[in-house]
């Protein structure tokens, strides 16, 4: 996780991050988390489908 509710980085530095953590992790999802206001990696979760 990386605060990103610091003056430390820019909007664009951010993004780099999040693009960057994508290409090095493919087997976890990895987002910008508004809530936590941070950069967030967790595996990934696969979900059956419902169909009604």
């Amino acid at each position: 996780m990386v605060d990103v509710d610091s003056d430390d980085y820019s909007l664009g530095q951010i993004m780099h991050l999040v693009n960057r953590y994508q290409q090095e992790h493919p087997e976890m999802d990895v987002f910008l988390d508004g809530d936590r206001r941070a950069i967030i990696g967790r595996t990934h979760q696969a979900f059956d489908s419902v169909e009604r």
